[in-house]
């Protein structure tokens, strides 16, 4: 470890935040002093440490201890987004980006560590119940896998989360299309609805898109189950028969045919009524013409 100026190193990494919050993390240093240094390549480029280098800056620390690295371009961009991926504050979709870059640059440097991850690794284990052999050739499985460090393993190890949340996440950052990405962004869908999504080639998810943005999990779980029976024109067909707005413009139409034939019929027959029940019905005519010219003016 060495002392180097702060004004030395050069911060243009865009795995580390140097614009975040640093307060909890001054008052420790101030307490309890720097606890693991800053690591920087052999170009002085800050690799891991971005929220220490901005505590140290508001600080005025002048020198700051580091550690020189010569890893490698790939090795250190790893190191960079190893420190990443245990941050608080990363978006879904940072994180998921981080983890998909990050096996990918893992399984570069380990060629022999490379792991197919698949729609089919979102299935939750099967409860059925196993027979004594099932169980004996599962564990001697388990136990052989354990024994090879893919990068998902080793994640888990170090954020804590599972192997299977971890496959999922680097699922929706390789397969979900750019649309499904940027709707995830502006919240108008969530981690589970990407989760099924993904089933589907991304053509088929921007095609689909328009018509399940804020909808709940199950209904786009059917919709994708229907995409994948009869294609995405018919689902969708399906899906906006369903809707409570085509149900109410069905209503309008069968309405106003009945309505039609009865006014025809009065028309027809030209006779005339007296009395409270034609002055209620004029009054609701009139009405109607009202809330008519309204809706074919706000369609036109």
């Amino acid at each position: 470890m060495d002392l180097m100026p702060i004004n030395d190193i050069i911060v243009n990494n865009k795995y580390l935040r140097t614009n975040t919050n640093v307060d909890n993390l001054i008052e420790s240093i101030e307490n309890i002093g720097l606890i693991s240094p800053l690591i920087i390549n052999l170009e002085n480029k800050l690799i891991a440490g971005g929220r220490r280098y901005s505590a140290l800056k508001k600080l005025g620390k002048e020198e700051v201890p580091v550690i020189k690295v010569d890893e490698g371009e790939l090795k250190e961009e790893l190191i960079s987004i190893d420190e990443n991926l245990v941050r608080k504050n990363l978006t879904d979709l940072e994180f998921e980006n981080c983890l998909n870059r990050g096996k990918e640059i893992y399984e570069k440097l380990n060629p022999n560590l490379k792991e197919e991850i698949t729609i089919k690794d979102l299935a939750r284990p099967s409860k059925k119940k196993a027979s004594e052999e099932d169980l004996n050739d599962e564990l001697s499985a388990a136990v052989e896998q354990a024994e090879i460090r893919t990068f998902v393993k080793d994640t888990a190890d170090k954020t804590g989360l599972s192997e299977r949340a971890i496959k999922a996440a680097i699922l929706r950052d390789r397969d979900s299309s750019n649309s499904v990405k940027n709707a995830r962004l502006n919240g108008e869908l969530g981690a589970t609805q990407a989760n099924e999504l993904i089933k589907l080639p991304q053509e088929v998810q921007e095609e689909i898109l328009p018509f399940i943005r804020e909808k709940a999990a199950n209904v786009v779980k059917d919709l994708v189950k229907e995409v994948q029976n009869v294609g995405a024109k018919e689902a969708i067909e399906k899906v906006l028969a369903k809707d409570p707005l085509i149900t109410d413009f069905k209503a309008i139409k069968n309405t106003t045919k009945r309505l039609n034939r009865t006014l025809i019929k009065v028309i027809t027959e030209n006779r005339s009524v007296e009395g409270k029940e034609r002055e209620d019905a004029m009054k609701e005519l009139i009405s109607l013409k009202s809330s008519i010219d309204e809706l074919i003016e706000f369609y036109q």
